[in-house]
This record gives C-alpha cells, sequence and structure tokens, in this order.
C-alpha cells in the first residue's frame, strides 16, 4: 500500500488527535514539540522540533509561523510533550504569532504522565486544571494507522536502530561479499579499458591519439559501469516489489556500482512513493559495508520521504552525510526536509517548474506527509 494509497484516518477527539502523532512521525515524541498543518481537512505536514529553553521560545515560535506562512495552510493543532515548564511558553509564544495569520488554530495540547491539558478549552468540565487522562489504546487510532501501514517505534532512537549495520556473521558476510564485489568492479573496469589503440604510460606530453584514446577508453568503461548499474538496480526493483529481497552478493554488487552517479541517478530516478521502495533502500542501509552507505542512505531518506516517513528519512540523510558531509543527493533532501515540503511539492513543481523552493535558515524539523482526515 502506497502513502497516497492509504485510507484517510478520522479524529473524533483530543485523544484521538494525540493517538495519531505518534504514526504521523512513526515514533512516539518526546520532549518535543509537534504542529500539524491541515488544508482541506487533511493533514499537509506535520512538524517536530525538540523543545526550546524560555531564551529562544519566540524564535521557535517564529519559525514555526513562517513555515506555516510559506505554504496555504487552513488550520494547525499544536501538541507539546513534557512539562508545563517547558511547553508552555513555546505554546504561548506560537500562539501570540498566530494572532496576526488567518489560520485557525483547532487546539494547543499539552501532553504528559497520561494527561493531557488544552491551552485553549477555559471548560473545567471538558478539560480540568489537574489535566484530562487517555488511554490510546481506546481510540480506534492505532489500528486505523496500523491498518493503513503506519508504524510509531518507541522513540527516535529506536527508529535509528532500525537502521543500524548488520553486525556479527551477518557482517563478515557482508565484508566477504563487498571485496568480490570489488574485484568484479575491477575486472569490469579493466575489461571496458582494453583496446587496441591503448599504449602504456609515457613520462611526457600525451599526444592527440593517445588523448583520443584516453577518452575512448573512458567512455567505455561509463558504458560498462552504467549498463551494469541500471541491470542491478532493475533486479533490485523487481525483487523488492515481489516481496523478494537481494542476496549478499547482490547487496554489495549494487553498492559498488552506486558509487557511479549515473548509477545512482537510475535508482533515484526508479523511486515512488511505494513502501517496498523504503524496504529496498532500508535492506541496503543495514547490510551496506558502511564506508559505501552514503548513496544507499541518500536513496533511502528520498524514498522515506515520499512514503511519508519522516523520521525515517531525516534519519538516513545523517547517516548519509556522516559519511560524506557533502553529498549532493543528501544535502537536498535534508533541505526538503528542513522546510518541511510535503511529496505533493513534486506534482506542484510538475505543473509549475518555474517556482523554487527559496534557502530558508536552518533547523532540524521531521516532516512526514499522510492522508489524514479531520471529522467535523
Amino acid at each position: 500500500m502506497t502513502a497516497t494509497e492509504a485510507p484517510p484516518i478520522t479524529l473524533r477527539s483530543c485523544a484521538d488527535l494525540i493517538a495519531s502523532v505518534p504514526y504521523l512521525l512513526g515514533f512516539h515524541p518526546a520532549e518535543s514539540i509537534v504542529v500539524i498543518a491541515i488544508v482541506d481537512d487533511r493533514v499537509r505536514f506535520v512538524a517536530r522540533g525538540d523543545l526550546p529553553d524560555a531564551v529562544t521560545s519566540e524564535h521557535v515560535a517564529g519559525r514555526l509561523v513562517s513555515l506555516l506562512l510559506r505554504d496555504p495552510v487552513d488550520a494547525i493543532a499544536i501538541v507539546g510533550y513534557g512539562p508545563s515548564s517547558s511547553v508552555t511558553p513555546v505554546a504561548e509564544a506560537v500562539c501570540v504569532a498566530l494572532r496576526s495569520t488567518d489560520i485557525t488554530t483547532l487546539d494547543v495540547l499539552r501532553v504528559d504522565g497520561g494527561r493531557y491539558w488544552s491551552y485553549v478549552c477555559a471548560n473545567a468540565a471538558c478539560c480540568p486544571p489537574e489535566g484530562k487522562p487517555f488511554d490510546l489504546t481506546t481510540t480506534c487510532v492505532g489500528a486505523s494507522a496500523v491498518y493503513a501501514g503506519r508504524v510509531a517505534l518507541p522513540d527516535r532512537e529506536a527508529v535509528a536502530a532500525s537502521l543500524a549495520p548488520v553486525d556479527g556473521v551477518a557482517r563478515a558476510a557482508m565484508t566477504e561479499a563487498t571485496a568480490r564485489a570489488d574485484a568484479r568492479l575491477t575486472k569490469l573496469v579493466e575489461t571496458a579499458r582494453a583496446a587496441a589503440d591503448s599504449a602504456p604510460p609515457r613520462l611526457r606530453p600525451m599526444s592527440a591519439q593517445a588523448a583520443g584514446a584516453a577518452v575512448r577508453a573512458n567512455a567505455r568503461v561509463a558504458k560498462a559501469l552504467r549498463a551494469a548499474g541500471d541491470e542491478a538496480v532493475e533486479d533490485a526493483v523487481d525483487r523488492y516489489r515481489a516481496g523478494r529481497r537481494l542476496g549478499d552478493d547482490e547487496v554489495a554488487w549494487l553498492s559498488v556500482l552506486l558509487v557511479h552517479l549515473p548509477v545512482r541517478d537510475h535508482a533515484w530516478e526508479h523511486i515512488t512513493d511505494d513502501d517496498w521502495q523504503v524496504d529496498l533502500w532500508s535492506d541496503m542501509v543495514r547490510r551496506v559495508d558502511p564506508p559505501l552507505a552514503a548513496a544507499p542512505a541518500s536513496l533511502l531518506a528520498f524514498a522515506a520521504w515520499r512514503a511519508g516517513h519522516g523520521a525515517l528519512a531525516a534519519i538516513a540523510v545523517e547517516r548519509a552525510l556522516a559519511v560524506d558531509p557533502d553529498y549532493a543527493l543528501a544535502r537536498m533532501v535534508d533541505e526538503v526536509l528542513d522546510q518541511c515540503l510535503p511529496p505533493s511539492i513534486m506534482v506542484d513543481a510538475a505543473e509549475q517548474p518555474h517556482r523554487a523552493p527559496g534557502r530558508r535558515a536552518r533547523r532540524r524539523w521531521i516532516g512526514p506527509h499522510i492522508g489524514l482526515e479531520q471529522a467535523s
């Protein structure tokens, strides 16, 4: 089931709203401020940030409001997780900043210790001063979200752990497979370079004839790498679409080919919003030789973003940038997540190619996107 095919989840109460947040983020938040932006009774994006200290509450509020004003948003709901001393300053600052906008605030909640408080509702019968207890197991949101293919891990660390490199026997097997893939790649390159007009290197300026031979040899290598890479990518796509997976040698072979950017880009072009794409690149990230993780982690980040798994996308970006801080695809997805751009921006960009998102001040926000229907 794809993100766009997932059935909407109906919310009838504050408890339903609170129950939906972990499935929107992919994990149960703590010490966080979460903003759910709604357009036409559907979630446009969800943004999560760590709770700031009192000094920076206004800064965070301004950042949130500028984010909400960037794209048309009809209404929002805000949920803070933590003690009043941490949540209240930023919640109040956000409410003050929103007064100058046309955005409707549905509710502003604080969640802590199995209770919630509303900063909007003044009815003590509905929202008592001591907080209202709630039980997530009594709502149908969890079951609906699971049916829609959503998961909610215990915390963000659990999401990161789901991408941890395999170890033990599995790591040893992948190390050996990667060595075989390296040898196979070397043989492929050497075979492609072999030509009748090649000559041994000389310590003097290269003649025009020798230069031409070198260019032709490089073109043959590029063509051979692209052909092998296209075949490996398409095999992986067919395999995971059918619910199967690659063997160690196939993972290793694809990983060394993805270093070649045209092969990486061919894989990128194949990514859709199907969840099996997330399974494919998650499996690659876990099993790949760690120094080769930048390409598959970046592809996972893009696939996760497209499928609506914002937390997974952000963690995959971190994994890619840890290997190569300048990896362009990872930095691009990082910018998309930073601005909480929903996957629908791809359709918008195709329809209006002259409009491009501008760069903004950086702050880590996790922005998954899923169909979520608000009950009237």
